[in-house]
């Protein structure tokens, strides 16, 4: 018992030390982007008052997340799918997927100008700063970057599991993510009906049956 804990430890030590050079890169990325960063209000410091809009929010619930976020990767990559037909990938396709990274511009675009993209609007979730309706592009921007480099791993085997580990971990215990914390945006979960959730893992599963033909991944 004493021993598999020792490779236990020695594991989520290996693991820590990985989010943390994945955290140093990304800082190091926008550093180079923009030398000013989010600016953290005094408001913003945990107080006993609330200065979130007035919006009847449901607790974070990282099911649905995943679901919304799956349900635009479905969506995309079918249409990927249709434009290119089946392919297969050479070895670094299929290690580094880059699928995931074009999404990031598209989801950009989304949040800048409506606030959601079609798998929140579906489960009735959207993404605001404090004290504005909407992401500006380079907020809009830096959040997708994260989410595609932190909470995914670039879609990268092994890693990207990890990494989605580790997020699902931490909205849990702080009902925020590192990247929603970092930007001061905050997710609204509205009341859903269940032919929404229901649709969603539908869309999702057949989405990702078509990807995984598209990427011709059996093995």
């Amino acid at each position: 018992m004493e021993h598999a804990y020792c490779i236990n430890g020695r594991t989520w030590i290996k693991f820590e030390i990985l989010m943390k050079s994945l955290n140093a890169l990304e800082n190091d990325f926008f550093f180079r982007l923009s030398q000013s960063g989010p600016v953290i209000e005094p408001s913003e410091i945990i107080t006993g008052r609330d200065d979130s809009p007035h919006v009847h929010q449901q607790p974070a619930n990282p099911l649905i997340r995943f679901l919304a976020r799956f349900f635009d990767y479905s969506i995309f990559f079918t249409l990927l799918h249709i434009v290119s037909g089946p392919i297969s990938l050479p070895g670094f396709g299929r290690i580094f997927p880059i699928e995931f990274l074009a999404w990031v511009p598209i989801e950009t675009l989304l949040l800048a100008t409506w606030g959601t993209t079609p798998g929140k609007w579906l489960l009735r979730t959207e993404i605001k700063r404090r004290f504005s309706n909407r992401l500006s592009f380079r907020s809009a921007f830096r959040r997708s970057f994260s989410v595609y480099f932190r909470g995914l791993g670039m879609g990268i085997p092994v890693i990207n599991v990890l990494c989605m580990l580790n997020a699902f971990y931490r909205l849990r215990l702080f009902q925020t993510t590192t990247w929603d914390k970092e930007e001061g945006t905050f997710v609204i979960h509205q009341s859903l009906v269940k032919w929404r959730y229901y649709l969603a893992i539908v869309v999702v599963f057949a989405g990702m049956i078509i990807y995984s033909f598209w990427k011709k991944s059996w093995l």
